[in-house]
């Protein structure tokens, strides 16, 4: 097939994670034979405000109108020279107008729109998903939000590419556990508790040392400034009130100011333990070198601190064992489609369950080693974006 492709939110690869997806995506397609036609367009000044999902400023419709009709030209220019097969967008409602997909598809060409956030934020992509042919989601019990827009939902989950995510030959394992990620949600919790119980551990990511916490700013800001926690604090009790009424808010406010005062003390506990952030090139040898690799499911359930925390399978749960690790997440139903609990990667359900079985992998070498091997040879042969994109073709009957 012929792919006219959308899925970067910024042509500078340090800015909207620009090279993620693309990064994900275009070496399994190129590998199943398809030929691909990027977008030059540059989406990094509409994903300014990507989490806007509705009153759009006049300055705001004016840039996502230009981006769009950009596109657009893209595309229909594209088509004549050779007719595109296949629409792939990564949009959120800023990147695009929705009502121009009326003028894809009145050329012939099937849409598809990638999104990952679906369980918590689905506002910010749901006229996009009710618009285009396919809205293809990674959460499996998203289904139901997407058919109440009006979408198409098509259930395919993440994966990783074993080209990039793979075992590093001659690496000796440290006898501990590591996790590798921001600090986040309640991660900093499940940390502190392998760190109470004197379970060794490294951590790997940004703010875990010195480095404050990071808070949502603008692409711009430094989000360790005093100034920009400081409007992001105002603006976030603004929206508690906004959104939730007196008492709500005040509900929402009161929850947010408790969890952050339990992180700043919980933040001296973990300065000796974090590494720093880990550049891309070096995740591999991170993971090849620890007997324990960890990981943490939970986010907030609108995305915002205050609300409910739900797992969610992510990235993490498929490029970790394709590094051939001794994999330990926490649990949701969704992992037990995507392996064999116990067997290929372990799972936990609470703190003490998670002390427990860290102890028990770093004190049975064979049983660690089973893990490292089924989990590996699982997520070979059954978690590539070679696979997804298979997987996706047949659902949307273009295989």
């Amino acid at each position: 097939m012929r792919i006219f492709c959308a899925v970067r939110h910024s042509n500078d690869p340090k800015r909207f994670y620009g090279a993620l997806w693309s990064g994900n995506f275009y070496p399994a397609l190129r590998e199943l034979g398809h030929e691909l036609v990027e977008s030059r367009v540059d989406l990094a000044p509409t994903s300014q405000f990507m989490t806007t999902a509705k009153d759009f400023t006049a300055e705001q419709l004016n840039i996502r109108a230009n981006t769009t009709q950009q596109i657009l030209d893209e595309v229909k220019k594209a088509h004549a020279e050779k007719p595109i097969d296949l629409f792939l967008s990564y949009f959120y409602i800023s990147h695009f107008d929705p009502a121009a997909f009326a003028q894809i598809h009145a050329w012939g060409i099937p849409t598809v729109n990638y999104y990952c956030n679906s369980i918590y934020q689905l506002e910010l992509v749901a006229d996009i998903a009710a618009k285009v042919n396919y809205s293809w989601h990674a959460e499996k019990h998203a289904r139901s939000l997407y058919k109440a827009v009006g979408a198409n939902p098509v259930w395919v989950q993440m994966a990783a590419d074993p080209q990039v995510y793979r075992p590093l030959d001659g690496a000796t394992r440290l006898p501990n556990a590591a996790f590798v990620g921001l600090r986040y949600a309640d991660r900093d919790r499940w940390m502190a508790a392998l760190v109470r119980a004197n379970v060794p551990v490294e951590i790997y990511g940004p703010g875990w040392g010195n480095d404050p916490p990071p808070e949502v700013t603008s692409d711009k800001t430094p989000a360790n400034s005093s100034t920009s926690q400081a409007k992001s604090y105002l603006a976030e009790i603004r929206r508690n009130f906004s959104q939730n009424g007196l008492v709500g808010g005040l509900a929402r406010t009161t929850r947010q100011y408790n969890y952050r005062q339990q992180t700043r003390r919980l933040f001296p506990m973990f300065r000796s333990l974090a590494k720093g952030p880990v550049p891309f090139t070096r995740i591999c040898e991170v993971f090849s070198s620890h007997e324990v690799i960890l990981n943490f499911s939970n986010v907030w359930s609108d995305g915002r601190p205050g609300s409910n925390l739900i797992p969610h399978v992510r990235l993490r749960d498929f490029e970790a064992p394709m590094c051939r690790t001794c994999f330990l997440t926490g649990y949701t139903d969704e992992i037990t489609e995507f392996y064999a609990i116990g067997k290929e990667i372990d799972t936990y359900n609470s703190t003490e369950e998670l002390v427990d079985k860290v102890r028990f992998y770093l004190s049975h070498a064979q049983a660690a080693e089973q893990l490292r091997e089924k989990g590996y040879q699982r997520a070979r042969r059954d978690h590539t974006w070679v696979r997804r994109f298979e997987q996706l073709f047949r659902e949307i009957g273009m295989a």
